[in-house]
């Protein structure tokens, strides 16, 4: 009644989705990737995260073999999207590139329906007790959130 192929091949789902999205999320990525790398910029995150009255906190790059490590990524950055957008759009590090209220939005929904992913992960990989039940619960679930 253990069903641990089940997050394998929802792992191959995802992760073949997820190809078809990284260019269009590369501008978040960017400002993160940039932050992490530039000494400089650790000290504006810092002091724009106390004029929003954040937290500073270090936000994991995402992995290309991990699926929910861009899950974790994005939802970091959403919580911190004022701090990165305005980032972004003074360092000259960008190239006249912006991260707009398109890109955000987008980051939302792929955050969104990766949640569910990732919850349905969890409950497919529950190892202690029979989870077929729970397993169907969260099928039906994916597949209202992909609808």
């Amino acid at each position: 009644m253990h069903v641990r192929c089940c997050a394998h091949i929802l792992n191959l789902c995802v992760q073949d989705g997820l190809d078809e999205l990284r260019t269009l999320l590369e501008h978040i990525r960017n400002v993160i990737r940039w932050i992490r790398a530039v000494r400089s910029a650790k000290g504006i995150f810092k002091q724009k995260c106390e004029e929003y009255g954040l937290r500073k906190k270090v936000i994991a790059l995402d992995t290309p073999t991990r699926w929910n490590s861009i899950y974790k990524l994005l939802h970091d950055a959403i919580a911190y999207h004022d701090v990165l957008t305005d980032m972004y759009s003074e360092s000259r590090a960008t190239d006249g590139q912006f991260i707009t209220n398109d890109h955000w939005s987008l980051a939302k929904i792929v955050h969104g329906v990766l949640e569910t992913f990732d919850n349905a992960t969890h409950i497919f990989s529950y190892v202690y007790e029979p989870n077929i039940h729970a397993v169907i619960l969260e099928c039906i679930k994916i597949i209202c959130t992909i609808k």
